[in-house]
């Protein structure tokens, strides 16, 4: 039969491509919850630094990405619950577009499993933690290179309590945890099952994900701060940077674990280094072009061996989902 009459292969269908978009919507969207309701329950400006200081100061907690610790600080000042949300977002977003398709909530829901067996999905998250190690130690011996701020580790950082806070970092990350749900759980399977290629979509969620921190942006004066042309010509393509390359590592582990996002949550939750082992610095550097971007380089490094040694596909039918 002659190719003239064979239907074309999409290369990404137009029912994924309009889920995907309105995923993508509804993540900022949502967005608007967090002021609305501030107006409703809060008097005077959005202040979440200010909040977090009362909290800790209430409790003894210092404010982390820690889920734990987040959520015993709400007890103290509920306003941020509305922290807790906006990290939620993508995930319910996600949940939203899935509601009505048959099955998909469950779908979406069962990828907190192993999917794969527990012999080799340890090997795999064994990698991961040395894949991020490596990426992390690296980026602390860039910047100790560079000429710039000075990064610290803390005193106790090659102590007994190191495993315990990698584990902590790996499984309890508020942007790790509450996130991922969305970004890897619901739009990368949509991406891929609408015929995507795996490194396109990785691309595609990578700039997604990046893009929809400008908000946050906005409201923690990082623009203000830099000024928008800085912002836009340098702190953003750097972030974006990162997310992208990030994304691609967490697309080929994911696709590697039969589609659970146990990776995902892992490794974003690493990325974000509770630990410190990339070096501690105050919030002015680490929203700075120099911290994104050198963030960003080691991770670039090993994404670009992923691409190299797998190729378009990133582990994609790699295992045998269960």
């Amino acid at each position: 039969m002659s190719s003239v009459n064979q239907p074309k292969k999409s290369f990404l269908n137009s029912a994924a491509w309009t889920r995907f978009s309105i995923f993508y919507a509804l993540t900022f969207l949502l967005l608007i919850v967090i002021p609305v309701v501030h107006s409703l329950i809060a008097d005077g400006p959005m202040d979440f630094d200010a909040a977090g200081a009362r909290a800790s100061a209430t409790t003894g907690l210092a404010w982390t990405s820690n889920l734990w610790v987040v959520f015993r600080l709400c007890l103290a000042e509920p306003v941020l619950a509305l922290v807790v949300f906006g990290s939620a977002v993508p995930s319910i977003a996600g949940l939203l577009v899935c509601i009505g398709r048959n099955g998909r909530v469950r779908e979406l829901f069962s990828r907190f499993r192993v999917r794969i067996p527990w012999r080799v999905a340890l090997k795999e998250y064994g990698l991961i933690f040395l894949v991020m190690v490596v990426g992390l130690s690296c980026a602390y011996a860039l910047r100790s290179a560079l000429p710039g701020p000075e990064y610290e580790r803390p005193a106790e950082f090659l102590g007994p309590g190191l495993v315990l806070a990698l584990l902590a970092a790996a499984f309890l990350d508020q942007g790790a945890v509450l996130e991922e749900l969305g970004w890897r759980g619901y739009a990368l399977s949509e991406l891929q099952e609408g015929l995507m290629n795996p490194l396109a979509a990785a691309v595609v969620i990578g700039v997604a994900w990046g893009l929809w921190h400008v908000p946050r942006d906005v409201t923690w004066g990082v623009v203000e701060r830099l000024g928008l042309l800085q912002y836009l010509l340098l702190y953003l393509p750097s972030f974006l940077a990162g997310t992208i390359t990030v994304s691609i590592i967490i697309t080929y582990f994911v696709n590697r674990c039969g589609g659970s996002i146990l990776p995902a949550i892992m490794i974003h939750g690493l990325n974000n280094d509770a630990v410190g082992f990339a070096g501690f610095a105050p919030l002015e550097i680490i929203l700075s072009p120099m911290h994104q971007i050198t963030s960003a380089l080691p991770f670039a490094v090993i994404a670009f061996v992923i691409v190299i040694k797998n190729g378009r596909q990133l582990g994609l039918n790699k295992h045998t989902t269960i």
